[in-house]
């Protein structure tokens, strides 16, 4: 599988990802639920992955501007720990980000991928990678933040969508969502 069909799942799950956390209580999603300097809320993850990728893919792998330069809340800081940013900002911000990278995914060839990408802001012995692998850490990272949202969902009480690559294969093909979920609302504590 090549990085733009992955990231076409990703998208995919996201979408049914978002959908679940619109019908989940705001208050559920701002709960201090992980201890850690940086992360403490599914928002504040969901914000974080969207950074994550914005700066990989255009700042690392292009040397463009970060796309959180159109939204001043998110440059401005609000993105941080305990993040003051509600969902739909949040997901206009990865809506932005989610364009541009698959354009970039989309119109990269063979060669590009075997390219090497010097970071010169990271130790020694991890500074330089093929883009291709660089570009498989960033969509793997999305896929492990999205298990611990789901995670920290279910301790709410809350059902999180099926979201494993094996339900929406049927849809990389077809384009029609497969994985349709129920979000039942949280059960009092």
């Amino acid at each position: 599988m090549n990085p733009a069909t992955l990231y076409s799942h990703l998208t995919r799950a996201r979408r049914d990802l978002l959908g679940t956390l619109r019908a989940t209580p705001a208050g559920v999603l701002r709960l201090p639920l992980l201890r850690g300097e940086r992360f403490h809320s599914i928002l504040d993850l969901l914000i974080h992955t969207a950074e994550v990728e914005d700066g990989w893919i255009h700042g690392d792998f292009q040397g463009l501007p970060m796309v959180q330069d159109r939204f001043p809340d998110i440059q401005a800081g609000a993105a941080g720990p305990d993040t003051t940013l509600g969902l739909d900002a949040i997901e206009a911000y990865w809506q932005a980000v989610e364009a541009d990278t698959r354009a970039y995914l989309h119109a990269l060839t063979e060669a590009d991928l075997e390219r090497t990408v010097t970071l010169d802001d990271w130790p020694e012995g991890h500074r330089q990678f093929t883009l291709d692998g660089l570009i498989w850490h960033v969509l793997l990272h999305e896929v492990r933040h999205t298990a611990q949202i789901a995670a920290l969902l279910r301790t709410q009480g809350v059902r999180p969508p099926q979201l494993d690559l094996l339900f929406y294969l049927p849809a990389l093909e077809t384009g029609r969502s497969a994985a349709p979920f129920v979000n039942p609302p949280p059960e009092d504590a």
